[in-house]
């Protein structure tokens, strides 16, 4: 401060208003409050350059292998898509996967408003469910003021036309047979993109999660994955008109996914809305009905165990988030598959 002028600026909303915090990691950033200095997060472990968040752990790494473009079995995986490049904030597109272990640690995660008691909690819930039914459900995952902020995130994208039409089967399915298999409208992000920190701050609680659950002393069924990698998070609209996603396997090829992870945005959901999830445990007779409520977050095995279905929205807008988590050695084996796959493919022939 200086002259009587104050040269603090909040670096998420650029306030120089009240009484500012500064963040007590890398000593370089101030805030208004802890809920700016949470929706900020995702940028700024990003370009603190030389204070306490660069660098280590908390810098984002590039994955050792190639972002996709051709699917490996003749299905299209969601690992390999991208926003449409006439809505990308981004020059170039962005690494497919992400490093789960770039999620924020205790003190971090207690600066943004998440004490230790509430993470253990839900960590707890998280390995014990997913051992013993293969779904975990948690309702008030992050609280009604902060799901309110990832969802005005949603309802921009959605407005700035950023959704388009998901994939399914190949590129080269008819519209109007896409739409028989899925309706839902989709965009891929980072978190990083201008507008998008909530939904970063979201992704980065999550990962938190799932790493510590994959190393857990009670880990289960879960130690038997190495969880490095992750997907962008896929950002969903069904717009209503009894859009659906028939019954399917997020991961029937063995591409490394190995968990779901789902957070829903619907306001005063009631069952006449419809786009309930119903999951179909493998070997099991009973159906998991999920309804998609507001500020409630879902896991579960991403491969053949959890058979999955939307049923028809009636709503105009059902919104979600998804982001899939990776097993390391199931992920370089498909990898390995898919690099054969184009090398057999392409060889020239002999006479």
């Amino acid at each position: 401060m200086s002259n009587g002028v104050n040269f603090r600026v909040c670096a998420h909303c650029h306030s120089r208003d009240g009484e500012l915090r500064m963040c007590s990691r890398c000593k370089n950033a101030w805030y208004c409050n802890k809920d700016h200095q949470m929706q900020h997060w995702q940028q700024h472990k990003q370009g603190s350059g030389g204070g306490r968040h660069g660098g280590g752990r908390y810098r984002r790494r590039s994955p050792p292998e190639p972002d996709l473009s051709t699917p490996i079995d003749s299905s299209i995986s969601s690992l390999e898509a991208s926003l449409p490049s006439s809505h990308s904030h981004r020059s170039s597109k962005t690494s497919a996967l992400f490093d789960v272990r770039d999620g924020a640690d205790s003190q971090s995660l207690e600066e943004g408003g998440f004490n230790e008691e509430w993470f253990a909690g839900i960590l707890e819930s998280i390995v014990r469910d997913l051992n013993q039914y293969g779904v975990c459900v948690i309702d008030d995952f992050l609280g009604a003021e902060r799901a309110d902020h990832i969802l005005n995130e949603v309802k921009a994208l959605e407005s700035h036309g950023a959704l388009e039409a998901g994939q399914v089967v190949s590129r080269q399915v008819q519209d109007q047979a896409r739409g028989m298999i899925r309706g839902d409208q989709i965009a891929w992000v980072t978190g990083g993109e201008p507008h998008c920190s909530c939904i970063g701050q979201l992704v980065t609680v999550v990962d938190s999660l799932v790493a510590k659950a994959n190393k857990h002393q009670d880990a289960g069924m879960l130690a038997n994955y190495n969880i490095t990698w992750r997907t962008r998070a896929m950002v969903a609209c069904y717009p209503g008109r009894d859009t659906h996603y028939v019954k399917h396997v997020d991961n029937p090829n063995g591409d490394g996914r190995c968990i779901t992870a789902i957070y829903y945005l619907n306001r005063d959901w009631s069952e006449d809305d419809g786009g309930v999830l119903r999951i179909y445990p493998e070997g099991k007779d009973q159906v998991a009905s999920i309804e998609p409520l507001f500020d409630r977050m879902l896991f579960f095995w991403s491969d053949r165990r959890n058979p999955h279905e939307v049923l028809p929205a009636k709503i105009t807008s059902r919104y979600a988030i998804t982001v899939w988590y990776l097993d390391q050695k199931e992920r370089n084996e498909y990898l390995a598959r898919l690099a054969h796959h184009q090398m057999t493919t392409t060889q020239p022939t002999h006479a």
